[in-house]
């Protein structure tokens, strides 16, 4: 029974990983929270540090998920009231 214990181990550890992979990049009731012509500030609070920030744009995206979720800035500095909502 004993050296059944190692490989049951890894399946479940194999079968957790899978089941996250597919989660949402970012929790919908967080995006749903969103509203347009929030500060950067409002809006960090609500979904966390971006993982990535290019320009007029910042990605989120939790570890080991398979997605992301893309928010666009205005010229002004404020929220466009837009995201981009990628699963892969």
């Amino acid at each position: 029974m004993k050296r059944f214990l190692p490989i049951v181990a890894v399946v479940g550890l194999l079968a957790a990983l899978g089941i996250r992979a597919f989660l949402d990049p970012v929790p919908m009731g967080r995006l749903q929270r969103l509203r347009k012509g929030m500060t950067k500030d409002e809006v960090r609070q609500i979904l966390g540090e971006p993982t990535e920030i290019y320009y007029d744009q910042w990605t989120h995206q939790r570890p080991l998920v398979f997605g992301f979720v893309n928010i666009q800035w205005r010229t002004d500095g404020t929220y466009d009231g837009e995201y981009n909502y990628e699963r892969f």
